[in-house]
């Protein structure tokens, strides 16, 4: 009973809602605007009935109609033309963006040929660098050694320090002189020294040992006894090849007959200073013409 209770109460409610009026079930906007139009047209009708007219029928659209018609149609004319303006604007904007384009495309393309010219330049600048580099270094290598040979550089090393001096009352013509200073010297680079000094003045072939009167001379500077010369070289031998050379031989010999103090004695680091520089005058360089202006320099092209 209850299921069917429920059944005829779901059904009343089914025939109510069909039973509803049109008003209220149709939506309120479209209600108003029908019922509006239809009471106008009634309203209208009522007057035309009153004054005996008939009722109006509408064979053409009312001028209002037609103005809003020609209104709509200009105003789309005109959106049409601005539509077509601005699609010409559009295109020309486009075409300007498009050329702006290429033209900084074309640039950027310059712009990285230019930096991998520049690129390669430096690698080419750095490897000529490194070239350059290593025949400075080569070179002043070269010019160590040169000044090492010549003199021109302070050595250090292991070596022989002899030491000689004349007598107290020592006659004059017994006293040292340039050249048996010179004969010693000449013995020990005969014995294999590479490097000699008398009293801290290099000798080397731009220099020499000279009598001014009684005084000895060295590098043209006077020096005073006891005469101490120093010869780098080996020490286990310096001393003994003296002795077998001419030189040395000679030196001893003169030592005896002079009757002069002497001294030696093996160090095992000594240090030799750098010969002085002469300036050159005789000497021009090999590209040089005879006045000794280098070629290229002070003359007509």
């Amino acid at each position: 009973m209850v299921e069917g209770g429920d059944r005829r109460a779901g059904s009343g409610t089914d025939t109510r809602e069909r039973e509803l009026p049109e008003h209220v079930t149709t939506p309120l906007l479209t209600l108003i605007t029908t019922r509006s139009m239809d009471e106008d047209y009634a309203h209208v009708a009522r007057k035309r009935a009153a004054a005996g007219e008939a009722p109006a029928v509408r064979t053409r659209p009312h001028w209002a109609s037609l103005v809003a018609v020609v209104v709509l149609g200009v105003m789309a004319a005109v959106v049409a033309a601005q539509t077509d303006r601005e699609a010409e604007v559009n295109e020309l904007s486009r075409a300007a963006l498009v050329e702006r384009i290429e033209v900084q495309s074309d640039r950027l393309g310059d712009l990285q040929r230019t930096v991998a010219e520049l690129t390669s330049a430096n690698q080419d600048v750095a490897s000529n660098s490194t070239t350059v580099q290593g025949q400075l270094d080569g070179i002043a290598a070269r010019v160590d050694r040169a000044e090492l040979n010549t003199g021109f550089a302070a050595v250090r090393g292991p070596g022989v320090r002899i030491t000689v001096s004349n007598r107290e009352n020592t006659d004059v013509d017994n006293e040292i002189r340039d050249e048996d200073l010179a004969t010693l010297v000449d013995g020990l680079w005969a014995a294999g020294a590479e490097a000699v000094a008398i009293n801290d003045q290099r000798i080397n072939a731009l220099g020499g040992i000279r009598n001014t009167g009684r005084a000895v001379h060295v590098n043209g500077r006077p020096v005073l006894a006891p005469y101490v010369v120093q010869a780098i070289g080996d020490t286990r031998s310096l001393q003994a090849r003296l002795l077998q050379t001419s030189q040395g031989r000679t030196w001893f010999l003169l030592v005896d007959g002079l009757d002069l103090l002497y001294s030696a004695e093996n160090v095992e680091n000594m240090r030799l200073p750098a010969a002085p520089g002469p300036s050159l005058r005789d000497v021009i360089e090999l590209n040089a013409d005879p006045e000794g202006v280098p070629e290229g320099e002070g003359s007509a092209p």
